[in-house]
């Protein structure tokens, strides 16, 4: 009776001491996490700072000169409408454009902002910011995270129920670009992302 009283004990003890060293060790990994995270905000703000110096010296595109650069057709999309100017922010240039598929019932909205000027560079920064921090979240409606792709890190959400996926991310440190693919999976999102010949708003913005 005695033998198995204390081998009771012991395994008793050992489930404590292992549930302990799990909710230890859980805690420890979230304390890494945190510090990681904190880390990276602070070279991040670092950059930040340097980007708006940058930034709010330069001279902005027009809106007409980002409505002259909005692609027609995007892949198999064609564009079915646009609008400039229409961000809400004082003096950031950006323009809109939406694309649909006839045959596929695909639909593509793409919104980019110009982050030259005083207003514009603090925009770019809060938008920088939030596609750097390394972050997933995932749930029965949505799936979010951090991603690199092609050498470009964006924020990714992906809307499981409606099927569509949101990217947003900024190209040179300069534009902001958000792309929202309806009927459209994250990898077919930024295949269109690709289309976009993002490159030649460097070359008009020299």
């Amino acid at each position: 009776m005695k033998k198995v009283l204390y081998f009771a004990t012991i395994f008793l003890l050992t489930t404590v001491i292992s549930a302990c060293l799990g909710e230890a060790s859980a805690k420890l990994k979230d304390a890494k996490e945190t510090v990681s995270n904190t880390t990276t905000l602070i070279k991040e703000a670092h950059k930040v700072e340097n980007s708006i110096e940058v930034l709010k010296n330069k001279v902005s595109l027009t809106n007409e000169e980002l409505k002259t650069w909005l692609p027609k057709t995007i892949g198999d999309l064609e564009r079915s409408g646009f609008k400039v100017g229409s961000t809400g922010y004082a003096n950031v240039a950006s323009v809109e454009g939406t694309y649909k598929s006839k045959e596929q019932g695909q639909r593509l909205k793409v919104v980019v902002m110009d982050g030259a000027g005083p207003t514009g560079s603090i925009m770019m920064a809060g938008l920088g910011m939030a596609s750097k921090i390394d972050m997933e979240e995932e749930n029965e409606n949505k799936h979010q995270k951090t991603v690199t792709v092609n050498g470009t890190k964006a924020m990714q959400t992906y809307h499981k129920k409606r099927f569509e996926t949101a990217l947003q991310f900024v190209y040179d440190n300069r534009f902001g670009v958000m792309v929202n693919g309806m009927q459209m999976e994250p990898e077919e999102t930024w295949s269109m992302v690709e289309k976009l010949n993002l490159k030649q708003l460097t070359e008009l913005a020299k």
